[in-house]
């Protein structure tokens, strides 16, 4: 092996040595790649280095994670891995022992989450600086650099340079505030999430207060921005560079707003920052990465059995559009022995109703037995007393409709989470939320915890602090505006490919009747236009527990993309969306799949049932496959 001893004539030996010598060059070379984070990978490019693709979900010190820092990075990964986005926890250490070119090929994108990222060790900054000059991508979350090693403030951060913007304390409770309800959507910010003045609001609550940092910008330029009296502070900025590299900066604390129950804050960025800037390629969180809505209609009581058929004469039920359907099933309302219930047993009241609505979507359970007494009461009631009434609601509807119900609203929203333990027990899938609101399907957190990992909560889609149709006409909200908002709604969902619910009551006042008409049309010929499908939140979380177990892969090298699915459930509808240049440019190799462009994403569908793929997208000028 005399002949390899000297580097510089690799190039030359590899001409001239043959048989046994041209595989010793071959496991060497081999060995080379590997050790710079490259793989030779059969079946992708014949003889070509691959790289997976993914993001960097940047640890930092592990001195300074503790419980709560453990806890943001697990409210980072639940939305990561709820996105479909290729991702992997990540020290500096590691960071600093990759070459340059490992490190931009081996993450396409770097987070650095607030708290354990405060403290950044030494070499920290030339690092990403060199990362970002490379072309990488960057998420700073509020406090990155911002205190020394002994644990003092800094008055500048070490990255503000970087990031073209100064963060420092002290810090204030204020308000997350856009120039426009556009800029806002292109940064997922649902519409109905803003007031008149594009502040974010919640459901209930009207404007949200986050935590900021004060701001002086020097080169970035100004996204989101709040306006206390102490003069202007930057929410969002975004600093590019000429080598592609981006450098995005969120003044705000992304992961605890997660672990509080407003889940949209997170995924907002999470998902602008990897899409829109990264452009990383994803399994695509619905079913055949379409849009997704849920109308949620709550049946309370004997009130809402005269509008149901005012809505059937109005064409809002109808037979292409699946609801969830939730009835609160007893004889009474406010107190036990009252009558003035949905009454579902009773064949004079209830019973024929829940029979014809069946053909209109899924069945669910609205509370207990007795709305308004079991949301006033349920968290003083012996918890037996409790499970009792949930039993007795669930029990009578599928005793109506033969069918098992999986689905679960709380009255007036109480839903405390001795309530989900009792849901799991029963088999169900899905809840209405009142938290997390304009947000997608999500495992949800409640004062940092886990409020349960088996059942989904849908949130409610709010219009400013409203959402039932009743409370809007109560706030003399114009009916062009409401239905604005629908249209608006439904636009964003299948632009985004995301799932959202509404909600309402049963109602025959005029206003409710040609909102709901309208949105019943608009939706029914989005969904014969293949952009938008309209389920009951039941089938949609049974993708989404398939989805969850699906493992993938992304590759990538010069000449296009190997990607690898695997679910023993069946792949059937699962869709990746890959980002390129040019897609004409593009040839998609493998069976039993459908594609189609949208700007310059490519959505690659499965349409077999198959547990086990691998999809080619290559570039159509490469050299063919061996």
């Amino acid at each position: 092996m005399e002949e390899l001893a000297n580097l510089k004539m690799v190039g030359q030996t590899i001409m001239v040595i043959i048989g046994k010598r041209l595989l010793q060059i071959t496991v060497l070379l081999t060995l080379l790649l590997i050790g710079v984070g490259l793989s030779l990978r059969p079946g992708v490019e014949p003889s070509t280095q691959t790289w997976v693709e993914q993001v960097g979900l940047v640890m930092g010190e592990a001195s300074l994670i503790g419980q709560e820092g453990e806890k943001i990075l697990k409210a980072y990964e639940q939305v990561l891995r709820e996105e479909g986005f290729p991702f992997r926890r990540v020290t500096w250490i590691e960071l600093a022992s990759l070459a340059p070119l490992q490190r931009s090929r081996q993450y396409q994108a770097l987070i650095l989450p607030e708290k354990i990222n405060a403290v950044l060790p030494p070499g920290t900054k030339d690092l990403l600086r060199e990362f970002v000059e490379a072309g990488g991508k960057v998420l700073l979350v509020f406090d990155p650099g911002s205190r020394s090693p002994e644990g003092n403030t800094l008055s500048v951060p070490l990255l503000a340079d970087m990031a073209g913007v100064v963060y420092s304390p002290p810090y204030y409770e204020g308000y997350w505030r856009f120039p426009s309800p556009e800029v806002a959507w292109e940064w997922g910010i649902t519409p109905g999430k803003l007031d008149k003045e594009n502040v974010i609001t919640g459901y209930g609550y009207g404007r949200l207060k986050f935590t900021h940092a004060r701001t002086r910008l020097l080169d970035a330029d100004e996204i989101a921005f709040d306006f206390p009296p102490e003069g202007r502070v930057a929410v969002l900025t975004q600093k590019f560079y000429s080598s592609g590299g981006v450098v995005v900066f969120a003044n705000l604390k992304l992961g605890f707003h997660k672990l509080m129950s407003d889940d949209l804050t997170l995924r907002s960025v999470l998902r602008t920052f990897l899409i829109r800037f990264a452009h990383l390629p994803r399994l695509v969180n619905t079913p055949s990465g379409k849009g997704g809505i849920v109308l949620n209609f709550h049946l309370d009581s004997n009130a809402h059995l005269r509008p149901l058929r005012a809505m059937l004469h109005r064409k809002i039920f109808r037979p292409d559009l699946a609801y969830s359907i939730h009835i609160t099933a007893g004889p009474d309302t406010y107190r036990p022995g009252d009558g003035l219930g949905f009454d579902a047993a009773s064949p004079m009241k209830g019973r024929p109703w829940v029979k014809m609505l069946t053909s209109y979507g899924a069945i669910g359970a609205h509370g207990g037995w007795i709305h308004n007494y079991f949301a006033a009461n349920l968290e003083k009631m012996p918890r037996e007393e409790a499970f009792r009434y949930l039993e007795l609601n669930f029990s009578t509807l599928e005793e109506i409709t033969g069918e098992k119900v999986v689905e679960y609203s709380a009255p007036a929203g109480n839903h405390p989470p001795f309530v989900n333990k009792w849901l799991e027990r029963k088999g169900a899938l899905a809840y209405y939320s009142p938290g997390d609101t304009g947000s997608s399907p999500t495992r949800s957190f409640f004062r940092g915890e886990p409020v349960s990992g088996k059942l989904w909560a849908f949130p409610v889609t709010p219009f400013r602090e409203y959402a039932a149709l009743e409370e809007l006409i109560a706030a003399k909200v114009p009916l062009e505006e409401t239905k604005k908002w629908l249209k608006d709604l439904l636009e964003f969902i299948e632009k985004e490919h995301v799932i959202r619910l509404i909600y309402t009551h049963a109602n025959r006042n005029e206003y409710a009747l040609e909102a709901l008409a309208y949105f019943a049309q608009r939706a029914s010929l989005d969904q014969e236009g293949g952009k938008l499908l309209v389920w009951p939140m039941s089938r949609f979380a049974e993708f989404l527990n398939r989805y969850e177990g699906t493992k993938f892969s992304f590759h990538r090298g010069p000449g296009g993309w190997a990607i690898d699915l695997e679910n023993a459930q069946g792949l059937k509808d699962l869709t990746v969306a890959v980002y390129v240049e040019e897609p004409s440019s593009y040839r998609v190799i493998g069976s039993g799949v459908d594609t189609r462009v949208e700007d310059n994403w490519m959505y690659i569908t499965v349409t077999e049932d198959s547990t086990k793929t691998r999809i080619l997208l290559r570039k159509k000028r490469w050299p063919p496959l061996q």
